[in-house]
């Protein structure tokens, strides 16, 4: 009788030359989930640099233009970072459901935020445009994503 072996099984179904180890498999497994979540961290991370470094240039184009146009665009970049942060928070909260406060606290900041944007499109609306102002607004709206950030 032909016996076919493939990897140290036998088409008799024998085991006994294979050497197989339950208690590695799970660690084996963890290491990758743990390799997979260390890299779509610094992915992550990578993406909101590269996000926050277009979102400064954007505001400094909008402070020396003052122009509805690049205030449209800033407040459209500022909104999909803020989207991208959140998701960020969701899939970590859903990874920790023991800690809501990091929740509350993105959630705080994002209303601040909102609540910037909108001043500044009332400022950049009003008649009596003050450079600093729109300077300073800009600047705490990046502290704000530079918390959210970290």
């Amino acid at each position: 009788m032909n016996t076919l072996r493939v990897r140290g099984l036998t088409s008799k179904g024998d085991l006994s030359e294979m050497n197989f180890s339950p208690s590695k498999l799970p660690s084996a497994v963890g290491g990758f989930k743990d390799f997979l979540k260390s890299a779509q961290e610094v992915y992550s991370k990578e993406q909101l640099s590269s996000m926050l470094s277009l979102i400064e240039e954007q505001g400094k184009r909008l402070v020396k233009t003052m122009s509805l146009a690049d205030l449209k665009k800033y407040k459209e970049m500022v909104g999909r970072f803020v989207k991208y942060c959140l998701e960020l928070g969701l899939k970590l909260k859903e990874e920790r459901l023991f800690s809501g406060q990091g929740k509350q606290k993105v959630l705080t900041t994002v209303k601040i935020v909102d609540g910037k944007l909108i001043e500044l499109t009332e400022l950049l609306f009003s008649k009596n445009v003050d450079v600093f102002k729109v300077l300073s607004l800009v600047d705490e709206i990046r502290g704000l994503l530079l918390d959210l950030y970290a």
